[in-house]
């Protein structure tokens, strides 16, 4: 899992570390018990197509390392959420 997690470490954040994505008492906290392989500076569109890509090399110290490791034969599902705009596929700072 990549996540920026730019919404949570904010300073403007009232609880810092989590994040809800409704208001209310009653909203699910959407970082609990996520795992998260690469965070912050390590979500770039070059670290997102080497995990893609297979490509532990590239990888090594950064975040856990950790890469897909699809075949010929798999199906990859990749879930994609930003905050951005119609048409546009982005990474923090590119």
């Amino acid at each position: 899992m990549m996540s920026y997690d730019d919404v949570p470490n904010a300073l403007q954040n009232p609880f810092p570390g989590k994040l809800f994505n409704a208001p209310g008492n009653h909203s699910a906290d959407v970082n609990e018990g996520c795992i998260k392989d690469y965070t912050g500076a390590d979500v770039t569109a070059k670290h997102f197509l080497n995990i893609i890509q297979g490509e532990e090399l590239a990888m090594i110290g950064v975040g856990t390392g950790r890469v897909l490791k699809s075949g010929p034969n798999d199906h990859v599902f990749i879930y994609f959420v930003d905050h951005g705009a119609s048409g546009v596929l982005s990474f923090p700072n590119t």
